[in-house]
């Protein structure tokens, strides 16, 4: 396989992986806002977070379909599928450690200072692992 091609498969696994936690982060922020009374004078700021998470969420998709529109104008040879596709090594450890805050996430109460001190990393490794993929694909 030619590094253009790696690259091409790299870069949609590497897109596809950020949008699918992403998409968790989303989900976890919502739950935290959920279990907060909407007249709390902070409930406002957490759905602002929902909203700075879900245009996170249309970033990486955005990336995706530029990856597909890419593959599809190059007519590249076959590509496995993204499941099919390990994620990129530079990607993987950053991966790796927002999926693990992610199932910290999961397992507290989402209204407990704990939970709110994760999602700042949830939030920090997102934005760590945008800049990478931004660095990764040139």
């Amino acid at each position: 396989m030619n590094d253009e091609i790696a690259d091409t498969r790299d870069g949609l696994r590497g897109a596809s992986d950020g949008l699918m936690v992403a998409i968790q982060e989303v989900e976890q922020r919502e739950r935290l806002k959920r279990g907060v009374p909407p007249t709390d004078p902070g409930f406002p700021a957490l759905a602002r977070e929902v909203t700075i998470a879900a245009k996170a969420v249309l970033e990486l998709a955005r990336v995706e379909e530029a990856e597909a529109d890419a593959i599809a104008a190059r007519h590249v040879a076959p590509l496995p599928t993204i499941e099919a596709t390990p994620p990129p090594e530079r990607l993987a450890d950053i991966l790796t450690e927002w999926r693990a805050v992610e199932r910290h996430l999961e397992a507290v109460d989402a209204t407990s200072p704990e939970a709110a001190e994760l999602m700042q990393a949830f939030e920090a490794l997102r934005d760590r692992y945008a800049q990478a993929l931004k660095a990764y694909r040139g």
